[in-house]
This record gives C-alpha cells, sequence and structure tokens, in this order.
C-alpha cells in the first residue's frame, strides 16, 4: 500500500495529503534535503525574533506550514498571507481566519500574469517556468493577479516579518515592498538561489544591493546568525550564490 502511495507521489496521481507531507518529511531527513534544515533554521530564527504581538507577511505560503508557527509564536500580531494557487489560497484561508489572504502573486507591478503551476509539485509552482530537480513536471499555465505589498500594507502598521519562497521572482517581491521593507526593517527569510533566480534576469547582486544599500538591512545565512556569526558582505553573498553553498538567506536590522 505505501509502496503505490509513493508512486502515486511521484507520478503526480492524486492521493491523501497526510500521506505525502509524511512521506515528504521523512524522504527530506534521510536524503539530507536542504530544504528540511532550512525550514528548521527558519523556526529557530522565528521564535527568536517574534514577539507575541509581532506582525508577520508569508509570501508563498502554499499550504501555510510556516503561518500555523507564525501563529504559535505571535498569535497577538496581524498577519497577511499571498498564494497565487486559487485551490490553496482558499483552504488556508479556512485553516486560519485570522491571517488576511490575498489569492495573488507579489510582485513589482499591478495586474495580471501567467503562472506556471505545477500540479505533481505545486511547491515549485511560479510566474515562470525554472529548473526542476525531481522527476518530470507536469505544468497547467494558469493566470494570476499580481499585485506590490507597498500597495497592500498598512502604511501605519509596524512589520517585524517576513517570509519569502516564490521561485527565483524574490526581487520582484522585494521590489514591490521596499518601501514597506526600508521603513520597517523587518527580519527577512528568503529564497535565493540557482535554478530559479536567473530565469527572472535577476543577479545576486541585485538582491543584495537593494537589501544592503537601498533598504538599510544585513544579509547572513541563518546558520551563522544562529550563532550570533558575521553577516555577509556583498562578494561573499554572490559566492554563496555562484556555488549554491546556501539559497536560502536572512536579511536583518
Amino acid at each position: 500500500m505505501l509502496r503505490h502511495r509513493i508512486n502515486d507521489m511521484i507520478t503526480g496521481k492524486p492521493f491523501e495529503r497526510p500521506v505525502r507531507n509524511a512521506y515528504s518529511l521523512v524522504y527530506s531527513y534521510y536524503t539530507h534535503d536542504p530544504n528540511f534544515y532550512y525550514d528548521k533554521q527558519a523556526r529557530k530564527v522565528m521564535a527568536q525574533v517574534l514577539r507575541k504581538d509581532s506582525n508577520c507577511v508569508d509570501v508563498g505560503a502554499n499550504e501555510g506550514t510556516f503561518l500555523k508557527d507564525i501563529l504559535r509564536l505571535a498569535p497577538l500580531g496581524e498577519h497577511i498571507a499571498f498564494e497565487p494557487i486559487p485551490e490553496l489560497a482558499e483552504r488556508i484561508a479556512e485553516k486560519y481566519p485570522k491571517v488576511d489572504v490575498y489569492d495573488c502573486a507579489l510582485s513589482n507591478v499591478d495586474g495580471t500574469s501567467t503562472f506556471q503551476l505545477v500540479t505533481n509539485n505545486p511547491g515549485y509552482s511560479g510566474l515562470k517556468r525554472r529548473h526542476y530537480d525531481f522527476g518530470e513536471p507536469v505544468i497547467k499555465e494558469i493566470t494570476v493577479r499580481t499585485q506590490m505589498l507597498d500597495d497592500i500594507y498598512p502604511p501605519d502598521r509596524p512589520l517585524d516579518f517576513i517570509k519569502i519562497d516564490v521561485e527565483g521572482a524574490e526581487y520582484l517581491v522585494l521590489q514591490g515592498g521596499k518601501r514597506t521593507v526600508e521603513k520597517n526593517r523587518p527580519y527577512i527569510v528568503f529564497e535565493h538561489g540557482r535554478g530559479a533566480a536567473e530565469f527572472y534576469d535577476v543577479t545576486p547582486e541585485q538582491v543584495f544591493d537593494l537589501l544592503v544599500e537601498e533598504c538599510g538591512l544585513e544579509v547572513s545565512t541563518m546558520e551563522e546568525w544562529l550563532k550570533d556569526g558575521s553577516s555577509l558582505d556583498r562578494e561573499d553573498f554572490i559566492d554563496q550564490f555562484d556555488k549554491v553553498t546556501n539559497y536560502y538567506f536572512l536579511a536583518h536590522p
């Protein structure tokens, strides 16, 4: 039975979500998938920086995994989630009624865009096709709304934490939220790595300069920040990207 369920996951056939999630967790652990460790590091960062009344934004909320931790750590805060896949946005809105859920893709423009929905692995979905490091992706192209964080986030509300996981479009998200980030200087856990970013014609230099030179933040690996280690300079960040040493980072005051 388990063998058939695992095969269904690989081929993209429907099966029960709890089984898929449990399999993914075990698979990630035993194959030393970096995402498993990045998620653990991100939760440790959140535990250190979030207060009960912290306000958070989850960009690319997917099934709401991080929203659960956000609500646990900051139950009195006001939180916003962005998820362009309609089914997932509807699901997390029902599951977390205290969260304002927007069924759109954050970007640097308001409008509409084609969106590459990877039906057999939705976590890889994004505005553009990217490199897929699993089997054969089954892609359905849909149309989604695009909006800018600066147009949505209340200007009089403090912002403490942002998580960005958008399969290469992180620079677009930051461009569209630059005013909000510059004003609040929140902690930002974000993905930026080869296999995705280059499909948006974005370089690590651009990401670093926006966060550090324009918004006044520092950038570190989560591992080093958790050890009170030093932050990355521009050359270090580029090197991390080029050598794929890390592809999840923390921007911080």
